[in-house]
């Protein structure tokens, strides 16, 4: 067991470097509140059996890496969460009732348009495979 642990630390700690993922964070366009709580995010770090281990980084390369290999449901996501966004600032037609069943609706038509998009990309086996392959030493343990 002390062997799959190791290994599992190694995969965690494998993660990309603090200071890589905050240089492409600080070349994103997000807002400047939205790049320090990332970066934060990225510092996050947790003792476990007297290691310590950089959790907060693998979260962070591992939500890239599903935006890397689900380009389309990502971007399906964001335009859905836009598009209810300024519906309910429509006055009149968005309020807190209307939204509580349109956002979860939008959400669900853009997540599945941008799944069929991604599906259905000659490269997706690859993208998949390459995801798994990054995760398969946590299955093991």
């Amino acid at each position: 067991m002390s062997g799959s642990f190791d290994a599992l630390l190694r995969e965690v700690n494998a993660s990309p470097s603090e200071r890589k993922l905050i240089e492409l964070i600080e070349r994103t366009n997000l807002s400047a509140d939205l790049k320090a709580i990332l970066c934060d995010l990225a510092r996050i770090t947790v003792r476990v059996g007297g290691k310590v281990v950089a959790i907060g980084r693998r979260i962070l390369a591992f939500a890239l890496d599903l935006i890397r290999t689900f380009p389309g449901m990502a971007a399906g996501a964001v335009v859905a969460l836009v598009l209810a966004g300024l519906i309910d600032s429509i006055p009149g037609i968005g309020n807190r009732y209307l939204m509580a069943v349109l956002t979860p609706l939008l959400l669900a038509i853009g997540i599945g348009i941008g799944a069929l998009r991604d599906m259905t990309s000659p490269d997706f086996n690859v993208r998949v495979g390459a995801l798994v392959d990054s995760f398969r030493v946590l299955v093991a343990v």
